[in-house]
């Protein structure tokens, strides 16, 4: 091969290459979506909804969109997103085991105040 049909060949193979790079378009975002549905169901097993139904709806609604952004090809956006679901899934979670925690406390509380009437009885 001459120095001129090698250099031929290069200046070909290398749009060529830089084009289908171009075409190949990112990957779903399939392992951010499931660690948000994961993080969505044990916020709802933990009583979210009642608890602290804001950031469980925010998640819900996030996930929702991440899904259609990474239907549409936005991957990016969809992955960034599918994390912020997990995270107000983590918090909606959170705040539900604080709630449930304070609500037992307290009900410990009550019974423990009435044992020590009964004693003085």
């Amino acid at each position: 091969m001459t120095r001129n049909s090698a250099l031929a060949a290069c200046a070909l193979l290398i749009p060529a290459a830089f084009a289908a790079g171009c075409a190949s378009k990112p990957p779903r975002p399939d392992a951010q979506i499931a660690r948000a549905e994961a993080s969505l169901v044990q916020a709802e097993q933990s009583g979210a909804r009642q608890y602290a139904g804001t950031n469980f709806d925010a998640a819900r609604d996030k996930l929702g969109e991440a899904n259609r952004l990474a239907d549409k090809g936005k991957t990016a956006q969809a992955a960034m997103l599918a994390d912020e679901a997990r995270v107000d899934a983590e918090l909606a979670a959170a705040h539900s085991r604080h709630q449930a925690a304070d609500k037992a406390a307290r009900e410990v509380r009550i019974a423990t105040e009435t044992l020590q009437q009964e004693a003085t009885k």
